[in-house]
């Protein structure tokens, strides 16, 4: 009897994967340049990495051989300290990603959906769609603003949960106080995804104890430096919370990243200095960009600029950067096709990005103008 494959979901065959960043050694060999030559802009990484005392101290960090705290103690109460709500609210994952397949398995049951409001990060489709759940998409106005009354009108019995990004990952635009109003006047439970809350120097953190619905997700990723890490939380009703410490994987956060957060926490002070010269350097960012004629940056509250290339052709730049040692993202998507992503660099970087955009934007008008 011949071999035979074990059997898959069929509804998997053909779900789209997430399309990830390549790693900064295989970026140089594409551009035949020398790491550090790279501008890797396209992932929006923590410019200044982790602060100095991580690899420090991850390099004396005893017990690699012993499992670590599967109820995440002394973590979960750190950063309960950092936002100011009880460890008993707190939740951690190996990034928010985790959290955001943890939250739609225990909180949607069969024959329940989500609403999420494109364009936005497209773990929320991922996931949803790996669990089998089907994901209702609610676009949002031409602005990137949420279209609350549409999403009001897109609500059913069978809506379990809104999920939300604030800032918005790839428009750059928090949830102002009109959306959320309207979206916490539904009752249906409602999900923020706040990974670069800090950058907009605002969170919805103080909103929780008069909206028992909302839940909030965070991540270390960004304004910690500390994305090879894997570490984010969420902040959860307690019943909540319960449940999906319960569900997670027993292990899910080893010691370095628990170590590396604890330490960095510590450091606040350095961290929202670093935050300071991001957002400092978005502000003189954006306004070079402004200069730039064939693009049109959108306003941003996070670490990375929104750009629509004004001819239409968002991959060709990215490809063109990408020659020149600069990688960006792109966003095979009908609303996002003539835009590309930026990260915030270091504030020394900015006049090399714009030397190179000057570059590459001269050199494709150059070929496209007519003889």
């Amino acid at each position: 009897m011949a071999d035979q494959l074990p059997p898959v979901r069929p509804d998997l065959l053909d779900l789209p994967g997430y399309e990830p960043v390549q790693p900064l050694e295989d970026l140089a060999r594409v551009a035949g340049l020398a790491p550090t030559d790279l501008l890797k802009l396209d992932a929006n990484e923590n410019p200044f990495g982790p602060l100095p005392v991580v690899p420090e101290m991850l390099a004396r960090l005893p017990g690699y051989e012993r499992y670590p705290d599967p109820m995440q103690g002394r973590l979960r109460q750190a950063i309960a300290d950092y936002v100011e709500v009880p460890p008993d609210r707190i939740v951690a994952g190996a990034g928010s990603d985790e959290l955001i397949d943890l939250c739609f398995r225990c909180l949607v049951s069969p024959g329940q959906s989500i609403i999420s409001c494109p364009p936005t990060f497209g773990m929320y489709r991922f996931s949803a769609g790996l669990a089998g759940i089907p994901i209702v998409e609610v676009a949002r106005r031409e602005d990137w603003r949420v279209h609350a009354e549409a999403v009001q009108a897109a609500i059913t019995p069978a809506t379990a949960l809104i999920v939300l990004a604030s800032p918005n990952n790839p428009t750059g635009n928090a949830l102002d106080r009109t959306e959320l109003a309207a979206l916490l006047a539904t009752g249906v439970p409602l999900l923020v995804d706040e990974a670069y809350a800090e950058f907009a120097g605002r969170s919805l953190v103080n909103e929780l104890r008069r909206h028992p619905q909302l839940m909030l997700l965070r991540t270390f990723s960004k304004w910690a430096g500390l994305a090879g890490l894997r570490v984010g939380f969420g902040i959860f009703p307690e019943p909540v919370a319960g449940l999906l410490l319960k569900a997670k994987p027993p292990y899910n956060i080893n010691i370095a990243g628990e170590a590396a957060v604890i330490a960095s926490l510590q450091r606040r002070a350095v961290l929202d200095e670093r935050v300071r010269k991001i957002v400092e350097t978005r502000a003189i960012l954006m306004e070079r960009l402004q200069a730039l004629p064939w693009l049109e940056p959108y306003p941003s509250d996070a670490n990375f600029v929104l750009c629509r290339v004004r001819d239409g052709d968002g991959r060709a730049l990215k490809e063109a950067l990408a020659k020149h040692g600069v990688f960006v993202r792109y966003f095979d998507l009908p609303r996002l096709r003539d835009c590309v992503r930026l990260s915030i660099p270091r504030p020394d970087q900015v006049a090399t990005l714009i030397e190179r955009l000057e570059v590459v934007g001269t050199d494709l008008y150059a070929r496209r103008r007519p003889t």
